[in-house]
């Protein structure tokens, strides 16, 4: 064995990598071997646990209100609102609101118009458009703006399941993360792509990736889960801006 060349591909192999030391930025070195998880990014933030639920109804009494913050979740009620409210109501994590005799502008179809007006300026806070009885044809597409319907009166249970099921898919920050990532681990992509899309998600999220790039490049990775992906960060990245 001739020590002498293995030492001369030795030290050419050094200086190599010494010059890619100095040359390449330690940022893109760092991030080729850092190992990337949603999960992880959102459990370091530290969200509040605290759920708020805001019932728009001219008829509190319909509701299990008492019940629903035994659930422990926190509640603020209004009879009457206007349309000027939205910004305030925005601020809450799930609204339920009265089709009817709620919204002092417009006491017939002015909690139906709300609720559009909620949805185009926070497209995912979850809303649930109720009503004391049959809903009207001429405001189908207002309830079609909404994320669930309710009928009065309201039982115990029904709101219970209602509320659960909206509060993990709005704004359990932890399981919209595993729902993300178990979506990109479903890809046919090597480990390094799949590293690649939890780090642009998370980018996302942190505001380092403006959102027509993180859309572009994860329909041009994910092919068949790029809806889910992106949905759910959409998702995630509204409960984040409105801790």
């Amino acid at each position: 064995m001739d020590y002498t060349i293995i030492g001369l591909y030795l030290a050419i192999i050094g200086i190599v990598l010494a010059t890619v030391y100095w040359l390449v930025p330690k940022e893109l070195i760092i991030n080729y071997f850092k190992n990337y998880s949603v999960k992880s990014y959102v459990e370091k933030i530290n969200l509040r646990s605290e759920f708020r639920v805001a019932i728009v109804d001219d008829e509190i009494d319909s509701y299990p209100v008492s019940y629903i913050k035994e659930l422990n979740f926190s509640v603020k009620e209004y009879e009457s609102v206007s349309f000027a409210h939205s910004a305030e109501l925005i601020k809450n994590d799930l609204l339920l609101l009265d089709v009817k005799g709620v919204v002092k502008e417009d006491l017939e179809e002015g909690g139906a118009k709300l609720i559009k007006i909620i949805k185009e300026a926070r497209p995912f806070l979850p809303v649930v458009a109720v009503s004391s009885g049959y809903f009207h044809t001429e405001l189908n597409d207002y309830f079609k703006s909404s994320d669930a319907t309710l009928n009065k009166p309201i039982n115990e249970y029904k709101i219970r399941e209602l509320i659960y099921e909206l509060k993990k898919e709005f704004f359990d920050a932890g399981f919209i993360s595993i729902n993300i990532e178990r979506s990109i681990k479903r890809l046919e992509l090597t480990a390094y792509k799949k590293n690649k899309l939890n780090k642009y998600v998370i980018d996302f999220l942190s505001g380092k990736c403006e959102e027509h790039v993180f859309v572009n490049f994860v329909h041009q990775q994910a092919m068949g889960e790029s809806q889910e992906i992106i949905k759910n960060s959409k998702i995630l990245l509204d409960r984040i801006s409105n801790d």
